[in-house]
């Protein structure tokens, strides 16, 4: 069986991997290389010569590979003396071993990769060879960014050498070359015999790469595979091999990942870690989330952005999702927050955390009786000691107060039993529940007192006595807001507010009450071992400067409490001192049609990083609405509207997956109805606001739905100025939007 032969039979056991169209070149020219120089013996740039003899190669071998040159001096000086005694033909093996170690770099400029030939050829009296065969179209393509490590050469070089003399000098080259795991294991024994300063990693993924794009990745780099199982690993169950030197473990690791995440792309090229996956497993950072998985409507459980979003809070504590409307950053956004909290919801929580969450909602009074009660119910107690108790501690840490044992004893007061002969005081309120001891201080909860607090209160009492075995909510640790143009600092961080007394129900005082900002913050800095998360929906439509005033700076992760440049500021209506605690994340949202990124303030900007989240028509895939055999595909028309937009608008205006995703959820029946109602009621408004005063453009991209037909011997065809776009229904609909599909890439 001929090489090409048992090359293709092979590759059809293997799944289709990381091979894309683009690289073909590369491809085409690493083949012919195998073929003329390592199964053959002619040379690849000067093909009427026997270059790659045996002899030759084994000669090569010996000066460049067994000897060594030590000490300073450029790759090329050292090869030029190693060559000292080398002919034509030892020369032209070298200038193939250059060409074939450019192929991978997309870094290394065309006219560099020519003059590395033209030295080769100088040095061994050569012709210079003709860039004008096709050959040399591999090298304007190249397939991934070299690094310095791979621009020494000295390692890369030795490997190629090192397995063409394998090859050679043995009866099964063919076989090893045809077969991926004969080849990897080759490669690696061959590694193996070098030592571990000298191994060209790089070149073997390279290798591998060139003569099995099937079934290997692009990447040359070790460390990014390690990264990518390590990202991807935790939430698809995939472990990267133990042992350091396993490369073949490594990549059937990375075959995984990818047979894993191969649903949630489409196209005619197989998905790349780099470009598609947008660089989110660059920080290596595990993600614990729920493994992916498409519901019947098509929508991701888990989207790719959400794991992007969460890769990007591994760098950063502020992120900011941007999109046109509809591309679902909400609930990426609360995708993102309840997997970056729920490995601590699913474990015991901290004791701050637990009592935050017993306590939250709580009047003052209500705290003072827990805490009495869990001193001991049926015993007495100073004030101190109740202002002492964990409860009371934490609720002072939420909201603080100046004189402590003032308010204590003035609540306790307010809601002392009636018929107390130690209290004389004329302002009680309900309930009663507690009463003081004739001798000193000391308070205690009444009988109406306890039982107040074990049936009204029995919940939270029992979950403070449950301790460390509960577990607590993932949504105890996100809050919620949306900014909007009467959006103030007194809704975010502090501001006065009027309040009714607790100890008088008819009184109303104002106080300096938190806002969702400080409040969050102050629970934050109360749990630190936890992860606290604020997400802001709509974080452009607010006045950014005066919602955040003082705080703006506070908000850098370098300035956050804890942090080597930790800034604290006194805030103006409570005089506290307040920083922003290094375990808060704060995630915005924001549409890019309301506003541009670049109309947001500058301050802003510079603090947040961006995460964009665009229409995915891959979540409609093999959604559609039929109608009497003519069908609508939901993800094809959310393509061709999208494209027509962004020529005609620009890419900020197009329309969000969401809106369709509804349409695909409906039943079948029910299915035309949902889509009349989301194209008349939704998308259409969407578009004329877009394409406000610009109606012509609007009649381009809606062609189809433009009447046509003969009314009263008349054309009803109207000039594009004139074009007043109608709703249509049932078949009209239909029909109007299947010609809309077929249009495709002319809008």
């Amino acid at each position: 069986m001929s090489y090409s032969s048992l090359l293709i039979s092979n590759h059809r056991r293997y799944r289709r991997m990381a091979k894309r169209s683009r690289y073909t070149p590369v491809y085409e020219a690493f083949d012919r290389f195998l073929k003329t120089c390592i199964l053959g013996d002619r040379s690849l740039l000067w093909p009427t010569e026997k270059a790659w003899t045996d002899e030759n190669v084994a000669q090569v071998k010996q000066w460049v590979v067994d000897t060594p040159m030590e000490g300073s001096g450029s790759f090329q000086e050292k090869l030029l003396e190693q060559m000292r005694y080398a002919g034509p033909q030892h020369w032209m093996l070298i200038g193939d071993v250059f060409f074939v170690y450019l192929l991978p770099s997309s870094v290394i400029k065309f006219d560099s990769k020519r003059n590395y030939i033209r030295w080769v050829a100088n040095q061994g009296g050569l012709p210079e060879p003709s860039y004008k065969d096709e050959l040399w179209e591999a090298q304007k393509a190249g397939f991934t960014k070299t690094s310095q490590q791979y621009h020494s050469k000295y390692g890369q070089f030795w490997l190629l050498l090192l397995l063409a003399n394998r090859i050679k000098g043995h009866h099964d080259d063919e076989e090893i070359l045809a077969d991926p795991h004969r080849l990897e294991q080759t490669v690696d024994a061959l590694l193996g015999g070098l030592k571990k300063m000298d191994r060209a990693y790089d070149m073997r993924h390279a290798i591998l790469y060139m003569v099995f794009p099937d079934d290997y990745e692009r990447i040359i780099s070790t460390g990014d595979k390690r990264k990518i199982v390590k990202f991807y690993g935790a939430s698809l169950e995939i472990n990267a091999p133990g042992d350091q030197d396993d490369l073949g473990g490594l990549d059937e690791a990375v075959r995984n990942v990818r047979q894993a995440l191969a649903t949630q792309h489409d196209g005619d090229d197989p998905f790349d870690f780099y470009d598609d996956r947008n660089w989110e497993w660059r920080g290596g950072t595990p993600v614990v989330m729920p493994k992916s998985s498409v519901n019947g409507a098509g929508e991701s459980a888990t989207p790719t952005e959400a794991t992007l979003l969460l890769s990007t809070l591994a760098r950063t504590r502020n992120v900011i999702l941007h999109g046109p409307p509809g591309t679902g950053k909400t609930y990426v956004a609360k995708k993102a927050a309840e997997a970056l909290v729920r490995p601590q919801a699913e474990t015991e929580p901290s004791e701050t955390a637990l009592i935050m969450e017993a306590v939250e909602g709580l009047r003052f009074y209500e705290i003072l009786a827990l805490s009495m009660h869990r001193l001991g119910s049926r015993s007495s107690h100073t004030v101190s000691s109740i202002r002492d108790h964990p409860i009371l501690q934490v609720r002072y840490q939420v909201t603080p107060v100046q004189n402590r044992n003032a308010t204590i004893w003035g609540s306790l007061q307010a809601h002392v039993d009636p018929d107390s002969p130690t209290v004389n005081t004329a302002k009680r309120s309900l309930p009663y529940l507690f009463d003081k001891e004739e001798d000193g201080g000391r308070w205690f909860l009444t009988a109406a007192g306890r039982e107040y607090v074990e049936q009204e209160l029995g919940e939270r009492l029992a979950k403070l006595e449950g301790g460390n075995q509960a577990t607590a909510a993932a949504d105890k640790f996100v809050e919620w807001t949306t900014f909007h143009q009467s959006y103030a600092y007194e809704d975010f961080v502090e501001g006065l507010r009027p309040v009714q007394s607790e100890d008088d129900p008819e009184g109303i005082s104002y106080a300096v009450l938190p806002g969702v900002f400080r409040r969050i913050c102050t629970r934050a800095a109360a749990d630190p071992q936890n992860k606290y998360v604020l997400v802001i929906d709509e974080i452009n439509r607010g006045n950014i400067s005066k919602i955040l005033g003082e705080l703006m700076t506070l908000l850098e992760d370098d300035k956050r409490a804890g942090e080597p440049n930790e800034l604290a500021v006194t805030l103006p209506y409570s005089g506290d001192a307040f920083s922003v605690p290094n375990n808060l994340y704060i995630i915005g949202t924001m549409n890019t049609a309301d506003r541009s990124i670049a109309l947001l303030d500058v301050a802003l900007r510079r603090r947040f990083a961006f995460v964009e989240v665009m229409p995915d028509p891959a979540l409609l895939m093999d959604a559609g609405v039929e109608y009497e055999g003519t069908v609508v595909p939901l993800g094809d028309l959310l393509r061709t509207l999208n494209r027509g937009i962004a020529r005609s608008i620009g890419r900020d205006h197009q329309i969000g997956h969401s809106y369709l995703l509804n349409v695909a959820k409906a039943d079948g029946e029910d299915r035309l109805a949902t889509l009349e109602f989301v194209w008349n009621n939704q998308i259409l408004p969407l578009l004329e606001e877009y394409f406000y005063a610009q109606q012509e453009k609007l009649a381009q991209l809606l062609a189809p739905f433009r009447a046509d037909e003969e009314s009263d011997g008349e054309s009803a065809s109207r000039d594009d100025a004139e074009f007043e776009l109608g709703r249509e229904t049932g078949d009209r609909l239909v029909f109007a939007l299947r010609e809309l599909v077929s249009r495709g890439d002319a809008l």
